[in-house]
């Protein structure tokens, strides 16, 4: 069985007009990587999330028809999106290529895991300590 998500919770003022890195520490505490759910006009439940896929707002993780459903694809989705923004990105930076993760949160920084010479070297990191995110 999934976790339960909030239904309808109460959100804080201009909740989806505020960008993500004007939260507050508590608001990021309490909302951040949380799904919670909104009944829509029809009956069907909307599956929102505060994670960093847009800029100012929740992202929509999908809709619904019940509140079971509704937890299967909180946990399902969130879980997605964790595995897709955890994964390590090249940056180039004076000249040499750095393995960085990106921050996990508004208020965190990017992670700094290797740096290389070339593109090669940080590929063959990549593909020895992240075989899923190394390019193909």
């Amino acid at each position: 069985m999934p976790n339960q998500i909030p239904l309808d919770p109460k959100l804080p003022k201009a909740f989806d007009s505020t960008a993500n890195d004007a939260r507050s520490k508590a608001q990021l505490d309490e909302w951040w990587d949380h799904p919670y759910a909104i009944t829509a006009s029809d009956g069907r439940i909307e599956v929102r999330c505060l994670n960093g896929g847009a800029w100012d707002r929740s992202t929509r993780l999908g809709i619904a028809d019940d509140y079971d459903a509704t937890c299967a694809l909180a946990e399902a989705k969130q879980a997605e999106w964790l595995r897709f923004r955890e994964r390590p990105v090249l940056s180039f930076d004076d000249g040499r290529v750095v393995v960085m993760r990106a921050a996990q949160r508004p208020d965190e920084e990017p992670e700094r895991l290797a740096e290389f010479p070339t593109p090669e070297a940080a590929s063959e990191y990549l593909r020895a300590n992240f075989p899923e995110a190394s390019p193909r």
